[in-house]
């Protein structure tokens, strides 16, 4: 019974911890931040610069339908100004990086194609819903929360970008004096029904990208970063800190006897220990480290803006964790205890990630043959005693790699 408990209850936990990442990004990596604001900024480019296009193939169409020649003169300026504006939201969103700067730009996109929608409601005395050409202009909210079907958005981000355009709506509506007239009432009504079914899309994306991310880039059993990524996000971040002359420092570990582990408790209580240890060391680690699994029972932290004195701190700390973690067995009530040796170096002038890699593999390789259940660090520099292992070759090919 307590058996189907647990499973219940990790059913949950995953269910909830989906919605929680489909309602907001409070739970998404960094990396993934990055991948989405990928997505985020290459669909607002291109709806900057397709709206631009239609915004000016449009005017001769006013020019035959629109009678009066000074309300002509100013909505062809409007579309040139609105034009103009879509084109640099555009240019200004491809070359940005960060989630935050691709959301700024879709934001600055609604907000031009609203403001326009209130321009040409002004300029013809709010023609509301009749059967002039003007008229058509009074349909244009429907087309700004349809056109944000494409992004792969948050349900609250959605739900804030839509909250622009019914604010606009409504004030139009009110300006003009027929906010709750009927086919007022029905508009509103139709572009409620086509928020559900766009947010819905949107979160969908937003789904669709999370398990493609997580396939890729995310080690299936412990759910960090598997090698890969853990390697190509290290390499960018080694990168940034050089830069910007900030440290970064990397913490090896590698737990302790684990084949002794598998052999006498079998793979399933092997595979509970890795799981118990990530969801250990996951809680006490912040956004920006960087922690991944690399192979087997080998786990790596890179540390950025830490120095030599904290990353010692954190080892330290991660040890007591470590051997304070309590491993449920198939023998109830016992608990099977651990404990891993640690290898840890501190980024220096002219490091790579291959050799900040070597210097902290090699200090846990003396921490484990010097007796287990340690951290060791190694300067640069200092030489042990003792044969050098062989570090993979995909530490080297990740240190000549850029992360896309």
């Amino acid at each position: 019974m307590s058996s189907l408990t647990e499973r219940i209850w990790h059913q949950f936990t995953v269910y909830r911890l989906t919605l929680e990442e489909l309602l907001s990004s409070k739970r998404h990596t960094n990396s993934f931040n990055a991948t989405r604001a990928s997505y985020i900024r290459s669909r607002t480019a291109n709806i900057c610069f397709g709206w631009a296009l239609l915004v000016l193939l449009w005017i001769p169409l006013d020019t035959f339908l629109i009678s009066d020649s000074g309300s002509l003169a100013m909505l062809t300026q409007g579309r040139f100004v609105l034009a103009v504006t879509l084109i640099a939201i555009g240019f200004t969103s491809l070359r940005q990086t960060t989630l935050q700067q691709a959301r700024l730009s879709l934001f600055f996109l609604v907000l031009a194609v609203n403001l326009f929608y209130v321009f040409t409601n002004f300029l013809f005395e709010f023609p509301g819903h009749n059967f002039e050409f003007e008229s058509t202009y009074a349909l244009l909210p429907i087309i700004h929360v349809v056109m944000l079907t494409i992004f792969p958005l948050t349900a609250i981000e959605s739900l804030l970008l839509m909250a622009i355009t019914a604010i606009f709506h409504l004030a139009v509506d009110y300006m003009s004096g027929s906010i709750m007239a009927p086919q007022n009432l029905s508009a509103y009504w139709i572009q409620t029904v086509l928020s559900v079914l766009v947010i819905w899309s949107q979160i969908s994306q937003l789904h669709m990208i999370l398990r493609m991310y997580r396939q890729a880039n995310l080690d299936p059993l412990t759910g960090i970063y598997n090698r890969r990524m853990l390697l190509q996000l290290a390499n960018n971040a080694i990168s940034r800190c050089q830069i910007k002359e900030i440290p970064l420092s990397i913490l090896v570990l590698d737990l302790d006897k684990f084949k002794r582990i598998n052999d006498e408790w079998g793979h399933p209580t092997g595979d509970a220990v890795l799981q118990t240890l990530t969801r250990t060391l996951q809680s006490h680690f912040r956004k920006s480290d960087i922690f991944g699994r690399y192979g087997g029972e080998e786990f790596v932290v890179f540390l950025p803006g830490c120095e030599t004195k904290t990353a010692k701190q954190i080892a330290d700390r991660v040890l007591t964790l470590v051997k304070e973690m309590q491993v449920p067995v198939s023998v109830p009530p016992y608990h099977l205890s651990v404990t891993t040796s640690i290898g840890v170096a501190t980024l220096a002038d002219n490091d790579d990630l291959y050799t900040l890699f070597e210097r902290a593999d090699h200090a846990l390789y003396k921490a484990k043959s010097s007796g287990r259940n340690q951290m060791i660090f190694m300067d640069v520099g200092e030489r042990f005693n003792f044969e050098k292992r062989k570090l993979p070759v995909q530490v080297l090919s990740a240190a000549e790699t850029e992360f896309q």
